[in-house]
């Protein structure tokens, strides 16, 4: 009888330590394109999603593992953002600063970002605030 309680707890204890794995797993594994869906189905607009970063932000590489830039062409021709996936929180916390630090040494603006788990969305300062918030609320929701 021993051993079955015995071996009972141990598939039980092994199922627990699968379900954390699996667990940790799925939080890592969304994608940018996964976001970029999410933003779409919102009804927001994102438009030619790419893989590259411009030249005028080149100064921002700073360890991020994925980034797709993304166009709102309500804010002009050109306009829109970044969202970044990063491995790394202090790689994360290092841009993060990079995009909000103009605007708080300045009267320049600066844009706008927001940092979740592993994600940071950077959009353009031409983007208000209320519709930026929009954005933030389907990065919160995943």
């Amino acid at each position: 009888m021993r051993k079955y309680i015995g071996l009972v707890f141990l598939l039980g204890l092994i199922l627990c330590i699968t379900a954390a794995c699996s667990s940790r797993e799925s939080e890592s594994a969304i994608t940018l394109d996964d976001i970029v869906t999410e933003f779409r189905d919102a009804g927001l607009e994102v438009e030619a999603p790419t893989g590259s970063i411009s030249e005028d932000h080149v100064l921002a590489d700073l360890g991020f593992r994925d980034v797709q830039h993304i166009l709102v062409p309500a804010l002009g021709e050109g306009e829109g953002g970044y969202l970044f996936l990063f491995e790394d929180e202090k790689d994360l916390e290092k841009l993060n600063d990079y995009y909000e630090e103009p605007g708080k040494s300045t009267l320049m603006p600066n844009s706008h970002a927001y940092a979740q788990d592993n994600i940071l969305l950077q959009m353009s300062d031409q983007m208000s605030q209320t519709e930026f918030d929009r954005y933030v609320e389907v990065i919160k929701d995943l």
